[in-house]
């Protein structure tokens, strides 16, 4: 019978154990030299003593000046309008004409059609009136006049084909809305449907016709008759500017320019001239406030014995003495980082708020008057400071402005859709001129297609109408060149005898007989039908890398929750040089041994 001789085993935790209740004496944290703790305190200057308090609150005081007009395009010719807050910025600036497509035009005459259908007492009689309103307004497929018209459409059918499915059987409902006034009467209705209205039907028709119409007009941003068009096609950007209030009945204008992000920011902003003719003024308030320290990662800590965060470590930032932003950072963050306050602020969007002033009460009851640490940089160059709007003329009535804070009605961000139309503006060193390059070219359905296979086909079922000669010498006069490159040549800028700008020209087409002309409505601008007026353009606008313009729908949402759509315009960077290898005066020798 075997046995064991190992002792018994006793397993104990291995935990501390302190010799008193009491954890008061561990948690003073003594060290052995009380003289080394005194003078580094000594030496970070605590033994400077200040009557300070806490601060307990905050009131600010500043004037707000909401917008009250607004100014789109050319500032020579475009006059001051009303400024809409149920909108944001850039469906007024940026907004085109929508080329809506027959699908788009058939899917709203379905929504009105199912609307009278929701909202009158009989849906037979509801049903009835579509054929009244089909006929009135009708979705129709446009006449092809031309050998290259008609070209052009049996290379391209798709369009065609769904705009004949169409046409006849669908409701043009973009037409109807066009045709509505805001409150429509029985009279602003075509004859054949108000003749065909039952009289039971007439007030909840007109009802709904406004609410179609008032649906239409929230959800599409189409410019007016009589607006004018923020697009400036010579500069190649958009031209605005907005208006806010001023003492003595004046208004200053803060001129925009649509910032390379596309986006229509506070930065985009300058002062420029103060006018008369203002009617509003602006108010003054005061607003209260708890501040709270300002944090940051890795800032100093309040309490000696605690640790800083080690996410950042300021010790292990390597700055060279032209390193001037690191060397600023750390030396705020070491010595200042924790003696900042902040103060909660609320500002309405579309007004200019300048701060007076900021009066900071403590525990103590005594209030101090925080101004502004640098004032306004203005035209002072040497001066800096965050948020100011730079002024545009040195001769601003009243001086820069104070310490000051703009929030244009503009959108964080947006959705663009696919490119409808792209065009790529390039100089050619070889031939002295630059090119406009259409890429993307709009396809009848919403969309867009390739330019230059669309030019390719065409010219393929056109032909290119020089003969074959055979072999031996021959002459050309010219090289062909793509009929989706459009030449702009350098011509002098009126009264400059240095000045140059881009002319849009032409190429010829030899079958049939005729000049080339563009497709985009971004190099259309000038020409409607057979008239054509010159289109020129800035000739620094295009640099040595090029520059892309884009049109492509819009959607975005507002603060209020509604939804708008807009046509607009986005200018990209370029990809370099280009080549359209036009020559002149080729003498080949072909077909010869």
């Amino acid at each position: 019978m075997g046995g064991s001789c190992e002792p018994l085993r006793v397993w104990s935790r291995l935990e501390p154990r302190p010799r008193q209740t009491e954890l008061d004496r561990p948690l003073e944290a003594r060290i052995h030299d009380p003289l080394w703790m005194l003078t580094r305190q000594w030496q970070f200057g605590e033994f400077r003593g200040a009557d300070t308090g806490s601060a307990i609150s905050a009131a600010l005081a500043r004037r707000t000046s909401p917008i009250t007009q607004v100014r789109v395009g050319d500032p020579a010719v475009a006059t001051n309008e009303a400024y809409d807050a149920g909108r944001p910025l850039e469906s007024r600036v940026e907004r085109l004409t929508i080329p809506f497509p027959p699908a788009v035009r058939a899917s709203a005459g379905r929504h009105l059609l199912a609307l009278l259908v929701s909202r009158l007492p009989d849906a037979a009689r509801a049903h009835g009136y579509a054929g009244p309103l089909r006929a009135a307004f009708p979705l129709v497929v446009a006449p092809v006049a031309g050998e290259v018209a008609a070209a052009r459409a049996a290379e391209h059918r798709l369009g065609d084909r769904v705009a004949a499915a169409l046409a006849g059987r669908a409701l043009d409902g973009v037409a109807l809305a066009e045709s509505l006034p805001t409150a429509p009467t029985a009279a602003d209705l075509p004859a054949a449907v108000a003749a065909s209205l039952n009289p039971l039907d007439v007030v909840e028709f007109l009802a709904v016709a406004r609410d179609f119409r008032a649906w239409f007009a929230a959800t599409y941003a189409q410019p007016g008759l009589t607006e004018t068009a923020g697009w400036d096609g010579a500069k190649l950007e958009y031209s605005y500017a907005a208006s806010v209030p001023r003492d003595g009945g004046t208004e200053l204008r803060l001129s925009g320019a649509t910032a390379p992000s596309g986006r229509m920011d506070w930065f985009c902003f300058d002062t420029d001239a103060v006018v008369a003719g203002s009617s509003a003024a602006p108010t003054w308030e005061v607003t209260g406030a708890i501040p709270s320290p300002v944090t940051f990662a890795g800032m100093p800590n309040a309490r000696w014995w605690q640790i800083e965060d080690q996410a950042v470590s300021l010790a292990h930032l390597q700055a060279d003495s032209t390193d001037l932003t690191k060397l600023i950072v750390t030396e705020f963050a070491l010595l200042f980082g924790n003696d900042w306050l902040s103060v909660p602020y609320q500002q309405r969007l579309g007004t200019l708020a300048e701060i007076a002033g900021i009066v900071v009460t403590d525990v103590f009851g005594e209030r101090t008057l925080v101004k502004s640490a640098t004032g306004s940089a203005g035209n002072d160059w040497s001066a800096w400071d965050l948020f100011s709007l730079s002024a545009r003329r040195t001769d601003l009535a009243g001086g820069p402005l104070a310490s000051h804070l703009f929030l244009p009605p503009a959108l964080p961000s947006s959705l663009a859709g696919p490119a409808l139309e792209e065009v790529t503006f390039l100089r050619d060193e070889m031939a002295n001129m630059v090119w406009a390059v259409e890429t993307r070219i709009p396809d009848g359905l919403g969309g867009g297609r390739d330019a230059a296979e669309a030019a390719r086909r065409l010219t393929a079922r056109l032909g290119s109408g020089i003969p074959d000669a055979g072999p031996g010498l021959r002459y050309q006069l010219s090289t062909v060149v793509p009929e989706n490159w459009i030449p702009f040549l350098p011509v002098h800028a009126p009264l400059d005898t240095h000045g140059i700008r881009l002319q849009r020209g032409w190429m010829p087409r030899l079958v049939p007989p005729g000049r080339v002309r563009p497709l985009t409505d971004i190099l259309r601008e000038g020409i409607s039908g057979d008239s054509v007026t010159d289109y020129f353009v800035n000739e620094e606008e295009v640099p040595r890398a090029g520059v892309r313009v884009r049109t492509s729908m819009s959607r975005a949402r507002w603060y209020d929750g509604s939804t708008v759509v807009w046509n607009s315009r986005q200018v990209l960077s370029g990809r370099g040089e280009g080549s359209s290898g036009l020559r002149f005066d080729l003498l080949s020798d072909e077909g010869s041994e």
